[in-house]
This record gives C-alpha cells, structure tokens and sequence, in this order.
C-alpha cells in the first residue's frame, strides 16, 4: 500500500509574511517543480480553493503575484490548527488530504515546512513535520510514496514550527 498524493498541496501561512515574499516563495516552488503551481495558498474561506476542472483534473495552486493587501487567517494558528481545517474541506476541494506545507519564521530564509497527517498508513491525526528548501518542497511532496516520509524525517529530524 502507498500514498497516491495529489496536488495542489495546501500552504499556510503561520507567520505574517509581505507579498513580495510570498511571491518569491511561490516562484521557487514553482520553479523547483519545473514550472506546476503545486500550493494553494490557503484563505479561512473554501470559496478560492480548488475544485476539480470538467476534464477530471484538480485545479491549480495559487499564482503569483499575491496581492499586497493579503493577510494570512492562520497566523498565530498551530499546525494541528490548519491540518484540522484541511480535514474539514468540503469534498468538492482537491487539495490533497494528508501532506500540506506552512510557513514560519524560517520563511524568510527560503524554507517551507512540509507536514504529513496521519501515520505511515495515513491513519490517524498526528502531524509531523520537516524543514525543506523552498526549491525542493513542492516537488518533495510531490513525489511521496509509501516509506518516503519516514526517509525524509529520518534524515533531516522532525521540524516544530517556529511560530
């Protein structure tokens, strides 16, 4: 058994961050993941998330540019929070259900944080987490399969959000 992820990928956003460095986030995700808009940088409201396109497939992150007025609902928020708020989407969202990405502190630097709910058989509620270059993120979410978390926090060490 292994996890089939599906992107978009839910971002959250835990500290308050300016647009021009969401900006630049998104684009080295976006770049890293030759050229997919991967996260969907998540609002309090469903409304903006995506849904399925008529052919079947989910619908696109969010692109840039993020309006300079944007104000992130989940700052201050924990990441038991936001995966709580991921689980309770409605079933029409595609964001995939079990792996999601925030940004902390560290968000300034260039990382993102990649955060999985569940265990190794994706029960459960428990989220862990590791700390990842924003090149990388989308397309390391991307690419799970079954075991490939635990490779990830095995080599890196699990990551609590600095928030």
């Amino acid at each position: 058994m292994g996890f089939f992820v599906d992107p978009p990928f839910a971002l959250f956003c835990l500290e308050q961050l300016s647009s021009a460095t969401l900006d630049k986030l998104l684009l080295t995700a976006y770049d890293g993941s030759f050229s997919q808009w991967y996260f969907y940088l998540a609002t309090a409201s469903y409304d903006s998330a995506p849904k399925e396109n008529p052919d079947g497939t989910p619908g696109p992150g969010t692109r840039t540019p993020i309006p300079a007025s944007f104000t992130s609902s989940f700052v201050g928020q924990s990441v038991a929070d936001v995966a709580q708020w991921l689980k309770q989407k409605p079933e029409e969202v595609t964001l995939e259900p079990k792996f999601f990405a925030v940004l902390d502190k560290k968000a300034t630097e260039g990382k993102v944080v990649l955060c999985r709910v569940g265990d190794r058989e994706g029960k459960g509620d428990e989220v862990s987490c590791v700390l990842e270059e924003a090149t990388y993120s989308s397309l390391t979410l991307a690419g799970m399969e079954y075991g490939t978390w635990e490779e990830l926090v095995h080599d890196r060490g699990e990551y609590e959000p600095d928030i």
